[in-house]
């Protein structure tokens, strides 16, 4: 039985593990703390994560600040007494424009929507038929990494630190779990374009002028032709 293409990726895509690793604590004496990282993981001013029942928010003020990659500021009731944090895995959708956007507007909490891996249907699966070939098909994919954004509040600059980057941070991750994976095969290149006020993009203005989904979203879109390998494993019919 062959596996869809989509269910190869949701499965690639729940390996990955996004990992906070803490170089230091600084209790601030006003229940915040300022934690010095080299990777912030997906993490953006306002995110709420929890740690051992208590739980925590992301902050971005004057000398508290968020740096990506570097340091952030939580608030919490006590200081926390763990060296790294696993964040929740990526909610994954497949489709078209329309089926996820109606998905998604089922859904009230935005932490049960975001930080979201989309692929974009329809896609192309070139199959292999040679009996012994190494490669089962090369599957031309869309795929988008979205974070929600407060464009209310964020600057140009702060958009692209607190949105792009970690949705970049993310899709570097995805390559590097696609080079080490038994499923798929030698990557040559990819593309990745980043979308600020993801919606409807119109090259000759250079921007995004109707948005595809309801939700305030920006990230990174993955252009990739995946190298599929044929699975070693009898499936039952």
């Amino acid at each position: 039985m062959i596996k869809e293409t989509v269910d190869i990726v949701e499965e690639l895509i729940s390996q990955l593990d996004i990992i906070v690793k803490f170089k230091s604590i600084v209790d601030n004496g006003d229940s915040t703390y300022t934690i010095e990282t080299c990777n912030t993981g997906y993490l953006f001013p306002c995110y709420e994560f929890e740690i051992a029942g208590v739980n925590y928010k992301v902050l971005n003020e004057i000398g508290k600040d968020f740096v990506f990659n570097e340091r952030f500021t939580i608030k919490g009731n006590i200081v926390p007494t763990v060296t790294e944090i696993t964040l929740d895995s990526l909610k994954y959708y497949h489709g078209t424009v329309i089926a996820t956007k109606e998905e998604l507007a089922r859904k009230e909490l935005s932490s049960d929507k975001f930080p979201m891996a989309f692929l974009l249907e329809i896609l192309e699966d070139d199959f292999n038929n040679v009996f012994d070939a190494r490669v089962d098909r090369n599957s031309q994919l869309r795929l988008y990494f979205l974070s929600e954004t407060d464009e209310n509040n964020w600057n140009t600059n702060e958009h692209y630190e607190f949105s792009i980057k970690p949705m970049r941070n993310l899709l570097y991750k995805f390559i590097a779990h696609l080079n080490e994976s038994v499923m798929i095969g030698d990557i040559d290149s990819y593309r990745a374009i980043n979308h600020a006020k993801f919606g409807v993009y119109v090259p000759s203005k250079g921007g995004h002028t109707e948005r595809i989904f309801n939700d305030k979203l920006s990230g990174v879109e993955l252009r990739i032709d995946l190298p599929i390998l044929k699975s070693g494993v009898c499936c039952p019919c």
